[in-house]
């Protein structure tokens, strides 16, 4: 017999653990129940039980701000349907500004709202950044005849807001979504999507947050008390465990996307064998890369208009991105900082590049951890502390320093980094590719599987570092 206080227990108030991928409460309770009973709708009301478990499961995280889906959901699907109806160019390109006004004004809003010198520790709305991005595009797409504007606010609630993509993407496109809003489950989907969740969930829990206790050590032990080995240490640990975080997380959302019998793009391509910043940016969080090609660069001009007006462009898209990313003054820096490489390489250092095989390596081998550590701590005293750590000759931070701790740590940590720098090459890829279908992957994929579960349960997990941009 069910107890009253068991199923006030699970639908108690707020718990974002419900949208949480790694969470023991979604993987043996959510994911289950909302895979079966998408599986007994027939084929038209599929559409219409992944909207409502997705509106429940928002409103079980976070039950103050509904009213916040709705409102978006109300002006974006308005001004679509009046841009279709209108011929006037003018008139449709008001709305189409009146929509971006809205959805921005909105989110950068909250942002400002929790900005550190208005509200201490403020929080943003989960998922916020990616369903209002998701909104702007479906406008954008309605103004330019890509899409049709969308009669069923149902099934626009389904784009805007189901689940596996609800909390930090992929940033998906109306076109790709509305088409498959059919039923298309199957044990096929199901053994796919399947594989995918349980590679993200063991990228998340057995490396991200592995490899992310030498990060927490080093900001507990503080950046004036680390040595220069260790501090390179901590950048390429903080390197492996950003992107293990996030594409691991992507990997579970196309994951359970494919479980509902949805393809989701792909979000991440080994980034980490780029050979520059230019091939990195094409490689990770693709999704967002492409929204600010298609409706920031592009739309200013994009490379069309002279070598001078394509800088500004790019200036425009980098601090529009570090922005979009937090609301710390280090996240402009980390955007001007990739704005400058990147101009570099298109202007002249592309060329190069492409030439010397071995110094691009080693060029983002050393960049690329630098341009993260200025991502990752958001007190700028802090990070000249760190730069000084990993650039003596700038500079000698106070504090007693204890030369030998990189090897301590390095005794501790090297079989993670290895783990890490072999998962994120593609070769891995390849070979999984040909050999995929073997009964010993299976096997292996289940054994994972359960060795996840065992630290779920007796260790603590990190949450997903994008779920607070």
């Amino acid at each position: 017999m069910i107890d009253r206080n068991d199923v006030i227990a699970v639908f108690s108030l707020p718990n974002q653990n419900v949208l949480v991928f790694h969470s023991l409460e979604f993987i043996f309770r959510i994911l289950p129940i909302c895979l079966l009973l998408c599986a007994l709708m027939p084929g038209t009301g599929f559409s219409g039980i992944l909207l409502l478990g997705s509106l429940l499961l928002y409103w079980m995280a976070e039950p103050s701000l509904i009213w916040l889906l709705l409102a978006v959901l109300f002006v974006n699907y308005m001004l679509a349907w009046w841009i279709g109806c209108c011929e006037r160019k003018g008139l449709r390109r008001f709305f189409l500004a009146l929509s971006v006004l809205c959805d921005f004004g909105l989110l950068f809003g909250f942002k400002c709202a929790a900005f550190p010198f208005w509200k201490e520790n403020g929080a943003m709305p989960l998922g916020i950044s990616f369903y209002i991005f998701r909104a702007v595009s479906y406008v954008a797409d309605v103004y330019t005849g890509q899409s049709s504007p969308e009669l069923s606010p149902f099934k626009l609630a389904v784009y805007l807001y189901m689940f596996p993509v609800m909390a930090s993407g992929p940033i998906t496109r109306y076109g790709q979504i509305s088409v498959q809003l059919e039923k298309n489950m199957s044990l096929s989907n199901l053994e796919k999507g399947l594989r995918l969740f349980i590679t993200g969930l063991a990228s998340k829990v057995l490396i991200a947050d592995r490899i992310g206790i030498l990060w927490h050590e080093i900001q507990v032990i503080g950046f004036e008390s680390i040595s220069t080995p260790l501090a390179w240490m901590g950048a390429f640990a903080y390197t492996l465990m950003l992107y293990f975080d996030f594409s691991g997380y992507s990997l579970m959302a196309v994951g359970v996307g494919r479980m509902l019998g949805l393809t989701l793009p792909e979000n991440f391509h080994y980034p980490y064998a780029a050979r520059s910043f230019t091939q990195f940016w094409r490689r990770w969080h693709i999704t967002l890369g492409a929204w600010f090609r298609d409706y920031v660069y592009i739309p200013l001009g994009g490379s069309r208009k002279g070598r001078a007006r394509t800088c500004l462009n790019l200036l425009a898209v980098w601090l529009f991105t570090g922005i979009w990313h937090g609301n710390g003054w280090n996240y402009l820096l980390w955007g001007l900082l990739l704005w400058l490489l990147l101009t570099a390489e298109k202007l002249f250092l592309s060329r190069w590049l492409e030439k010397h095989r071995i110094l691009s390596r080693l060029y983002m081998l050393i960049l690329v951890p630098v341009t993260w550590i200025v991502f990752a701590i958001t007190d700028l005293k802090e990070l000249a502390v760190y730069f000084t750590r990993l650039f003596p000759i700038f500079g000698v931070a106070q504090g007693t320093v204890n030369g030998g701790d990189y090897i301590k740590y390095g005794k501790m940590f090297w079989l993670l980094f290895l783990f890490g720098w072999l998962f994120s090459q593609p070769w891995m890829e390849r070979w999984y590719q040909r050999t995929k279908q073997n009964l010993l992957w299976s096997v292996s994929l289940l054994v994972v599987f359960w060795i996840c579960i065992y630290y779920l349960v007796n260790t603590a997990s990190n949450p997903f570092l994008y779920f607070s941009f």
